[in-house]
């Protein structure tokens, strides 16, 4: 990032030329707020040279504004869902969903740096563990095809990246797809993903802490197939950090 006065007036400037909008509510670029973290990439023709540019200065234009940054709730402790422990980022509310929406269905997946940002910013240091390999709760095949890409893995890579951890992103995999988990009750979601998780790199899960990394966690059901499948294949420990937490 550009350091000593000039990191201000640059990074308005950057905010002002490339005009991208909030992913929560479309407030106007004037309204970002100064923070170090990443936005979505714009429709006008000049943005990416543009973006180059004062990426070489370390200058990123941001995803939300600074009405919706302070509007956001740090989540404090973690979440129980059995043996797992569970650490969100924020409290879960309708402005959160709508930005975990844009990146999921909207691929604004340069937000997942932001998030990222934020989840490894909370993470305290008694949950964190350098020896540690983080693994995002994978898709199955066709649905990744239709997406394009797994949000988990692009938080799980962005979040390794800042807390310096091993990303096993092709340890885990879903063995069939499933039903979507929003439209079903809490037993349905048990059942809907029971036993379709397996681990495919052994090797790198074996006698290892893993964490477990994914957007968001409802009932819990999802995580803990995960976790049960790393248990099999010899996993030590197992948690899960995600951007938030709504039972």
């Amino acid at each position: 990032m550009v350091r000593g006065r000039l990191d201000v007036p640059v990074q308005a400037l950057a905010d002002f030329l490339i005009d991208e909008r909030c992913h929560a509510c479309g407030r106007p670029p004037h309204a970002t707020a100064h923070l170090d973290r990443p936005r979505a990439p714009a429709a006008s023709a000049l943005a990416s040279p543009l973006r180059v540019g004062f990426r070489r200065f370390g200058v990123e234009t941001r995803p939300l504004c600074r009405a919706c940054c302070h509007a956001l709730v740090a989540s404090t402790a973690p979440v129980r869902i059995g043996p797992l422990s569970v650490w969100p980022a924020f409290e879960s509310d309708d402005r959160l969903l709508t930005i975990i929406h844009a990146l999921k269905f909207s691929r604004r997946q340069r937000i997942a740096g932001w998030l990222a940002h934020a989840m490894a910013e909370g993470l305290p240091a008694r949950a964190r563990d350098a020896g540690a390999v983080l693994v995002p709760v994978p898709m199955d095949r066709a649905s990744l095809r239709r997406r394009g890409f797994n949000q988990a893995e692009r938080l799980a890579s962005s979040f390794g990246a800042r807390m310096r951890m091993r990303v096993e992103r092709r340890a885990l995999v879903k063995t069939r797809a499933t039903a979507p988990q929003s439209s079903l009750g809490r037993a349905e979601r048990i059942r809907n993903v029971a036993d379709v998780m397996d681990v495919v790199a052994r090797d790198a899960i074996a006698g290892r802490r893993v964490i477990l990394v994914d957007d968001l966690v409802t009932t819990g059901a999802t995580a803990s197939s995960c976790a049960a499948a790393l248990s099999r294949a010899g996993a030590e420990c197992t948690q899960v950090v995600c951007v938030g937490y709504r039972p």
